[in-house]
């Protein structure tokens, strides 16, 4: 759970950073903006986190819960 947790922190400091202009937009940075514009589970989050075919937003939610649960 900690590796998803820092990979999602990262990805999205990453990405706004790019989005911002203080880095340059890479493939991985888009495909990202692109999953979250959509309301997918963006591809490398999935490839550290439970199987799961619920949109984002309810992924997130199911994620928060399980953080909490874990605490």
């Amino acid at each position: 759970m900690n590796i998803l947790t820092e990979t999602i922190k990262q990805t999205l400091e990453d990405l706004d950073a790019g989005l911002k202009g203080s880095l340059n937009i890479t493939d991985e940075m888009e495909k990202l903006g692109n999953s979250i514009f959509i309301n997918q589970q963006p591809e490398i989050w999935v490839k550290y986190a439970y199987f799961s075919n619920k949109n984002l937003a309810v992924w997130y939610d199911d994620l928060m819960l399980r953080i909490k649960q874990l605490e």
